[in-house]
Formats: structure tokens, sequence, C-alpha cells
């Protein structure tokens, strides 16, 4: 029984020892890993602030304000791990309240337009009206353009106005002496739009909290430039969400009204010409062959003065020609005539005997 009693406790004895080994590899295993990832953290900086970039806005919302809770309930070591599986079940519930917010318990931002095609029967005094009516309306002229034809003047305007005084502006020109009147006008809805850039600019202000804050604790250079060109991306992204949203507020607050105004004016009326008299149809004709005439006459000594150099040059060389011509010409004509000519003694003779037989 003894010997028996001592091997159960060494037994007992033997799996306490293990427990105890065992415990102490995890526990030492958990601190292995706590000090690597602080000493790791500057490092593991650079992709987790890549993952923020190009999270997707509503989701880095609920992440980062998630984390912000839990490293302000005294987390002692820092976390640079923004994705939203390490943070999204510590407060994705209200996170996500957060941002699916219903629209309809925000003001709704709608931009209103409208066109109107007026006709009026004095433009210039419509004109000054308009301008008085932009005045006190407390709005602007944003464009104008004028057009006048042998048939109508006029100009088209793009009016801004507030939006509250949108309806009754309208009103105010459809009061103006006018022919004829159209107009019509349409919203768009950008509330959603405007929800939506309120939550992107939330959360890439607290990307950029959180960059600042790592760039405070980061001891390399590296580490240090790779934290300052996210951060350079972070805070371009929030000065584009905050332009467009100066876009919309500039919309919304002030409507648009795009009307043109014209005078129809009256076609003026045309002259009967009289058909001419005797005289001046005879003189019309001398005119015309008188001009005819003088044009042919231009037109030959135009020719004369383009063919002037090439009949100088025939004449330079068409006269030497000409008189070699004519001298082998009597040459040929006096060889061909000289056989047929008397030789002297043979008209000598002929001469005595006509002489002898004159005095028989």
């Amino acid at each position: 029984m003894n010997r028996q009693r001592m091997k159960w406790l060494v037994l007992i004895g033997l799996v306490v020892m293990l427990v105890g080994m065992l415990a102490g590899c995890s526990a030492n295993s958990n601190s292995n890993d706590a000090s690597s990832a602080a000493m790791d953290g500057a490092v593991g900086t650079n992709a987790n602030m890549k993952a923020d970039a190009t999270m997707n806005d509503t989701t880095m919302d609920t992440s980062a304000s998630s984390q912000v809770a839990s490293e302000s309930a005294a987390a002692p070591a820092v976390s640079t791990d923004t994705s939203a599986d390490s943070v999204g079940a510590v407060d994705s519930g209200s996170s996500s309240e957060e941002t699916t917010a219903p629209v309809d318990a925000i003001d709704r931002k709608i931009i209103y337009r409208a066109n109107v095609n007026m006709e009026v029967e004095d433009f210039d005094k419509a004109h000054t009206s308009l301008e008085n009516l932009i005045h006190l309306s407390g709005g602007y002229l944003l464009k104008f353009a004028d057009k006048k034809t042998t048939s109508e003047l006029g100009g088209t305007y793009t009016v801004k106005v507030p939006a509250s005084g949108f309806n009754g502006f309208i009103t105010e020109l459809q009061k103006m002496k006018h022919v004829s009147f159209e107009s019509s006008a349409e919203g768009t809805d950008v509330t959603q739009e405007y929800v939506d850039l309120e939550a992107r600019l939330k959360a890439r202000k607290v990307v950029e909290e959180r960059l600042l804050s790592f760039m405070e604790k980061a001891t390399k250079t590296t580490d240090l430039l790779a934290i300052s060109k996210q951060l350079g991306d972070v805070q371009t992204e929030i000065e584009q969400i905050k332009g467009r949203m100066k876009y919309l507020d500039n919309n919304v607050a002030y409507s648009t009204i795009d009307l043109r105004m014209y005078q129809v004016l009256e076609p003026e009326p045309q002259v009967l010409k009289e058909d001419p008299k005797f005289v001046e149809r005879i003189k019309d004709a001398m005119t015309g062959s008188t001009n005819v005439i003088y044009a042919f006459f231009q037109g030959l000594v135009i020719f004369i003065a383009g063919a002037l150099p090439v009949l100088v040059i025939l004449v330079i060389i068409g006269i030497p020609l000409y008189l070699v011509y004519r001298s082998n010409r009597r040459k040929s004509q006096l060889t061909a005539n000289v056989p047929n000519t008397p030789a002297p003694g043979a008209v000598l003779l002929e001469e005595r005997k006509e002489e002898s037989e004159e005095n028989k």
C-alpha cells in the first residue's frame, strides 16, 4: 500500500511539474511576442498605413474610432494595426450606426436650377430692370452674352440668387413687362453625397492624427519618410474633400437661373426700285461696251508685254539668218546664168556679119 501511494504521489508531482513548465513557456512566448511587437512597431507602420490609405471610408471611420477608444482604455503598448478585423469587434455597432444614420435626420441639401425664356418689348429697359432685380435679391451675375441680328436683339444670362429667394426671383421676373414667358425648374438632392463626404473627412482626420502621433514616436529616417508620405496623401485627400463640400455648400446656398431675354425686331420695309430711263439704259450699255473694249486692250497689252522678250530673241536670231539666206540665193542665181552668156569673140563676129549684110 505504501509503495502504491508513493507511485501515485510521484505521478501527481510529475503532472504538476509538467503543467507548471507549460504555463511558464506560454508566458514567455507571450512576453516575447509583446516585446517583438513593440520593437517592430515602427516597421509595421508602413504596411498598416498603406492599408489605411486603401481602406473603405466607412470601415475606416469605424476602425479608427474603435482603436482610439481601445488606446484610451490604458493599453500600454503602441499598436499600429488599423484593420477592420482587429478593431471591428470593439465598437462596430456604434460606428455603423453613426455612418449609416438616416438621411431624414439631416438637413436636406438640394441644388436648384431654372431655365427661363423671355421675350420682351424693349430689351434695353428689360436689361436695366434685370440688373436692379439681381441687386435687390442679393444675387450676382455669373455670365452674360449679348446677341444682335437683323431680326432679334437679346442676350443670355447666368444668374446666382440665394436659395431662399429662388421662387421670389422667378416671380419678379414674370412681373416684368413681356410678350411671352417660359420657365422650368429642377432640383438635385446632394444630401447623401454630403453625408458621405462628412464621414470620409472625419475618418481621414483621425488617420491624420494617428500619423502625426506615429511620426513623433518614430526614430528611424526611413520610417519618418514613409509616414511623411502617407501623411501628405491623407492631407491632400482631406483638402479635396473640403473643396467638394465647399462647392456643394455654395451651390446649395445659391441657386442658378439660366435666362434668355430677347426682343424681336420688325423687318425693314423693302423699297421697290423704279425701272431705269432710256437714256440711263443707253449710258449703261455704252459703259458696258467701253469696259469690254478697255478689257480687250488691257489683255492685248498684257499679251504683248509677255511675248516681247520672245520676239526680241527671235529678231536677234532671225535677221542674221535671213541675210545669210538671201546672199546664198543671189550667188546661186548668178552661177546658174553664167553658161548662157556668149563669148566676147563670138559677139564681135556676129556684129561684123550683121554689118556686112547691111552694106550689101
